[in-house]
């Protein structure tokens, strides 16, 4: 008689979620879980990195990872539109909305985060959104149809992804960061200064400084009010000021919680409770939270990997992003805000080109902390390994930078672990595998089986050159 199989069940169906699904599957060598996937999502997981692409021709649908046929082909019991309510460690269930007991053996929590909505009068007044579902993003092209005016509060990525959205939709798009520059986490003042000319020069209207205190109207929004009393035309509000991580369940739960929010879990994403583990927007690592996609697909693996008894965890993540608007170009990687006391500054720019290049090095001058790439990026994947694996800093920082305007050549000769495209945390593994598994023929096949070069195009030409690579040459 086979013995029986230990419960998983799976807390969120969001990307985190989904990965670790998709993981186990894989990492389950000798077929010992069984998977249960509670999700108060009414749509099976999608790609929510992609969400700007709802604004042209792509359907809710298309964003959709896989339909519920292949939760079912792997027989993982995928219950959309049910909510948990509760964890009970002691008898090891769980309590959705609609009073069901679930037991398990192991449980993941996936719940992700909901969007942050600072403090502002009249929040709640019709033609106000955050931009965070498909649902908002219907919402949001709705109400474009009817108003000349936006007002997005919020330059970090997700604002200014949603101003372009805006501005394609041909509204009067307006910025109000309270900071002095656009997107102040990831740039320095003089990056963050060439950032600001480049979004004013699309079109988009930029309020720095200051911050939205309240929104007008008689039915629903026509204008915002800022601090200062200044009052901008605004029939559509978009709030993208951040996010909170969804941990209530965790903290209700007695689960050992991170400094800053979020449940906290050690390097096999274990929190407190031997039997249950944290992934994604939700989980604290170091008393870090994290936003991107690469991080939480990193969390996901990394439980999956122990439960597999395979020997992989997480280690410490090297923060980094990317932004790309038609032809802008700007990535931050590691510690992009240490002073000349901290670390050494090598800056190679033409500002008349727009083009800005930082290197942030320690006082030794054995280690690269920090970059910026504003402009010009094609050394992102270089210099994120290099801090993140610590690598020996050349004796000329130069050798490390592609001159202006001759970007470096598209690398193929890669590691298996190496990033090709960040945005979806597609390794050249995941490539060569899908290439192997699936018998893709393609580039095309590629990307439509392993979700790289789906949302900025940032690295498209990366894609097409490792599929080339290995599809002619097995390498």
């Amino acid at each position: 008689m086979s013995e029986q199989k230990k419960q998983v069940v799976v807390i969120g169906n969001g990307m985190a979620g989904y990965r670790f699904c998709e993981k186990l599957l894989e990492y389950d060598a000798h077929h010992q879980y069984s998977m249960t996937v509670l999700g108060d999502d009414p749509l099976p997981a999608y790609d929510r990195v992609a969400l700007s692409t709802l604004f042209g021709s792509k359907k809710e649908r298309e964003l959709i990872f896989s339909e519920k046929r292949w939760y079912d082909y792997y027989k993982i019991d995928l219950k959309l539109g049910t909510r948990v309510v509760s964890i009970d460690r002691k008898a090891k269930t769980v309590k959705s909305s609609t009073g069901e007991d679930v037991p398990y053996d192991k449980l993941v929590i996936a719940t992700g985060s909901r969007p942050f909505v600072p403090t502002i009068g009249n929040s709640d007044k019709g033609g106000v959104f955050v931009y965070r579902t498909p649902q908002d993003v219907a919402g949001i092209r709705a109400r474009a149809e009817k108003v000349k005016h936006a007002v997005v509060i919020g330059g970090g990525l997700l604002g200014l992804e949603a101003a372009e959205a805006c501005r394609e939709m041909d509204l009067h798009t307006t910025i109000v960061e309270h900071e002095s520059v656009l997107m102040f986490r990831q740039l320095d003042k003089i990056g963050g200064y060439l950032l600001d000319q480049k979004i004013e020069k699309l079109g988009i209207h930029l309020k720095l400084g200051t911050s939205v205190q309240s929104v007008e109207g008689e039915n629903a929004a026509e204008r915002v009010i800022l601090n200062g009393g200044e009052e901008l035309e605004a029939g559509l509000v978009i709030i993208a000021a951040g996010i909170t991580p969804n941990d209530e369940l965790g903290a209700e739960a007695d689960l050992d919680m991170g400094q800053f929010g979020g449940i906290a879990v050690n390097e096999n994403v274990l929190t407190s409770d031997p039997d249950i583990y944290a992934v994604g927007e939700c989980a604290s690592f170091n008393d870090e939270l994290f936003g991107l996609v690469a991080p939480c697909y990193a969390m996901a693996e990394a439980a999956a990997a122990h439960l597999g008894k395979i020997n992989r965890v997480l280690e410490k993540w090297t923060p980094a992003s990317k932004l790309k608007l038609l032809d802008l170009h700007v990535s931050s990687i590691g510690e992009t805000h240490l002073s000349e006391a901290e670390a050494v500054h090598f800056i190679d720019q033409d500002i008349h080109a727009g083009v800005y290049k930082k290197l942030l090095i320690s006082k030794d001058w054995k280690k690269l902390l920090g970059a910026i790439l504003i402009g010009e990026n094609s050394e992102f994947e270089r210099l994120r390994k290099a801090i993140a694996k610590e690598t020996l800093f050349p004796a000329n920082p130069r050798d490390w930078l592609a001159p202006i305007g001759e970007p470096l050549n598209i690398e193929v000769d890669l590691e298996d672990d190496d990033l090709v495209c960040y945005c979806n945390y597609v390794t050249k593994g995941d490539i060569c595998r899908a290439i192997d598994d699936e018998k893709l023929k393609n580039a095309s096949q590629v990307m439509a089986s392993t979700y790289a070069a789906s949302s900025c195009g940032g690295c498209l030409q990366n894609v097409l050159a490792v599929t080339k690579q290995y599809i002619e040459h097995g390498i």
